[in-house]
């Protein structure tokens, strides 16, 4: 994922919870989420996300390009506040196996299902040369 400075929630995706708790990916582009929708997608206290998603910044053997995925402007009242880390879906992962509620284990089991669904590949050909065969 190329990290951006600034990159506005269009221009990316993230998770939420539709009906029946089936997960739902919204927007367009790589998966990066905040903090905050973090909290929201795992269903746990910003403490308890903050520590996890600490110790894997810090700790983790996970390379630079892993661990950010830029950052998105924060706005009150229509000002500019401050700018929000998004983290890529690497961190996403990784921090579902760090956190014990329903929502992560739902996305876990979610992942795994992902994995064992093979993507249609389309088969490419080039021709090279003239148009014509003579």
């Amino acid at each position: 994922m190329n990290v951006n400075h600034h990159q506005a929630k269009r221009d990316r995706s993230y998770f939420e919870w539709g009906d029946k708790m089936q997960i739902v990916r919204k927007g367009n582009g790589d998966i990066a989420m905040t903090e905050t929708e973090l909290v929201d997608f795992f269903g746990v206290a910003w403490r308890k996300l903050n520590y996890r998603l600490q110790l894997l910044i810090k700790v983790s053997f996970l390379h630079p390009e892993e661990k950010d995925a830029g950052e998105e402007e924060v706005f009150v009242n229509g000002q500019l506040r401050g700018y929000a880390p998004l983290y890529p879906l690497s961190i996403i992962i990784a921090l579902s196996y760090q956190l014990d509620s329903t929502e992560a284990h739902l996305f876990r089991k979610y992942i795994c299902q992902e994995i064992k669904h093979p993507t249609p590949m389309v088969e490419q050909i080039f021709l090279y040369g003239r148009g014509s065969i003579n």
